[in-house]
């Protein structure tokens, strides 16, 4: 007899086995969310934008600092799916940054300052594959003394082109030329500079937070970022080709000054491509973040004269008053190298310097508690600068400068080096950090030894400066006035004999 025909349940139980499938996910759900830690907290973000809301298009450290006081130290954002770790405290971006630096090494693609505008061929955003420069940075100061002395309405121009120059002269052995007019190649770099410091401020442009808009048509609303970036990438091409071809042709007559592109060009041991670029970003690193820290100073001066009086009796007590401070009187004046560290930490020119980037997902431990939190893969690492040399807990009445803070007495230690944090972390350290420190100590000593600064005045009242720092991934003060003097007519005489 012919078997009867079987129904499908009858041969599988299907409801079993769905059962049994259901449970399985679910317990797979449950056990990989058990193994991945959750993201550093954050704040709830919408569907789809994340917390693009929450993310600031400028100040960026004030807002990161806020959020900081609410969700702690080390907290996520994230933003149409790219996730940022926003770091406020130095143990954490130490523990990061510094000892597990192999894998937060890499920078992010900055679509409209990297790719759209030509910076990721410079090395601040490249991915990770000696000339005494004591004398010139001397020549460099004694200029600035002598311009102040002539025309102190010039002084924020007089400090740029002084970092520029000392920056020019190490890259290409190239000299400013002299007299009113703003000298043509420090004029490109100083544009390619502020060209750099505002295509890759965090969030500045939405291509950078929704990479896909990248394709999105120039001529229709919105596209207008692809203009900006095909005239700035123009600009930097221009610029760094300039540098090259005029130690080239100061080379072919043989006039070249030794310099870092020279000795490069005469070894033919690098491609052209790469010497060009890393002597742009040596005049990059070097010159617009110095001058930001210089002008810092002179704004500090202006609102502290007690700490410009304690400084000058130093330097009267250890150098005198007949020639100027060099680096040999340097372990003989504690007070003026804890005045150039409070520059450094009172005014960040890079409160939240250039993100990071994760090489691989990692799993943050911190001391002392045990919530272990997912730090994914690709992530920006946002060190937030400004934060770490403003927290009370570190740093004494964070808001005022004040040099003894740094300086070791009976009733209390010295307060933390603020070049441990300033300079950046691990392998992305600035490069120039040994320059930096040298060029604003004899800076800073020289203008002290000879000139008096103190707020200005305008009918007969004083003008208070507006503290505060521009937006950008270099930030320098908000525009002040001051007024700067020679000391006596014995320091004139010190500024001419220069």
């Amino acid at each position: 007899m012919t078997a009867p025909f079987l129904e499908p349940s009858r041969i599988v139980p299907w409801g079993a086995v769905s059962v049994v499938a259901l449970v399985g996910i679910g317990s797979w759900h449950y056990m990989r969310g058990r193994k991945a830690p959750p993201l550093p907290p954050g704040p709830r973000g919408l569907p789809l934008i994340g917390n693009l809301l929450d993310a600031p298009t400028e100040k960026h450290w004030v807002k990161f600092a806020e959020l900081g006081d609410i969700w702690g130290d080390i907290l996520s954002l994230n933003v149409f799916g790219q996730t940022m770790i926003i770091v406020n405290s130095v143990k954490v971006a130490e523990d990061l940054l510094d000892v597990r630096g192999a894998n937060f090494s890499e920078r992010p693609v900055i679509p409209m300052g990297g790719e759209l505008c030509g910076f990721n061929n410079a090395l601040i955003l490249s991915q990770p594959q000696r000339q005494n420069s004591l004398p010139l940075i001397s020549t460099e100061v004694q200029k600035l003394l002598s311009h102040i002395a002539s025309n102190q309405a010039a002084l924020i121009d007089d400090i740029r082109r002084m970092t520029g120059g000392i920056a020019l002269r190490i890259a290409y052995g190239y000299q400013l030329q002299e007299g009113p007019e703003r000298d043509p190649l420090l004029q490109m770099f100083e544009t390619t500079g502020h060209n750099f410091s505002q295509s890759t401020a965090p969030g500045a442009f939405l291509v950078d937070l929704i990479p896909i808009l990248r394709h999105w048509p120039e001529w229709l609303p919105g596209g207008g970022f692809h203009t900006t970036a095909r005239r700035w990438s123009k600009q930097l091409h221009e610029t760094v080709n300039a540098g090259l071809e005029y130690v080239r042709n100061q080379m072919n007559v043989g006039t070249a000054e030794t310099s870092f592109v020279s000795t490069l060009l005469e070894e033919k041991s690098h491609e052209d491509y790469l010497v060009k670029w890393a002597a742009a970003s040596i005049e990059e690193a070097g010159s617009d973040t110095t001058a930001a820290q210089l002008e810092a100073f002179f704004l500090a001066m202006s609102i502290y004269p007690d700490v410009q009086m304690a400084a000058q009796e130093e330097l009267e007590r250890v150098v005198g008053r007949d020639r100027l401070p060099d680096l040999s009187d340097r372990a003989q004046l504690p007070y003026i190298n804890a005045l150039c560290k409070e520059v450094f930490r009172w005014h960040v020119a890079s409160p939240t310097g250039v993100p990071h980037r994760t090489h691989e997902e990692y799993i943050y431990l911190r001391d002392g508690n045990s919530d272990p939190m997912l730090i994914p893969k690709d992530s920006l690492i946002i060190a937030n600068i400004w934060k770490m040399t403003h927290d009370p807990e570190r740093y004494a009445d964070p808001l005022i400068f004040n040099p003894s803070r740094f300086i070791t007495t009976d009733g209390k230690e010295a307060e933390m080096d603020p070049s441990r944090i300033c300079f950046g972390y691990g392998r992305r350290i600035c490069p120039g950090k040994l320059l930096a420190d040298n060029i604003v100590f004899l800076t800073c000593s020289a203008i002290l030894s000879v000139f008096k600064i103190f707020k200005a005045l305008e009918n007969g009242v004083v003008v208070e400066p507006e503290l505060g720092q521009m937006s950008g991934t270099v930030s320098h003060p908000l525009p002040f006035k001051c007024v700067v003097e020679p000391r006596d007519a014995r320091a004139l005489a010190l500024i001419r004999s220069g």
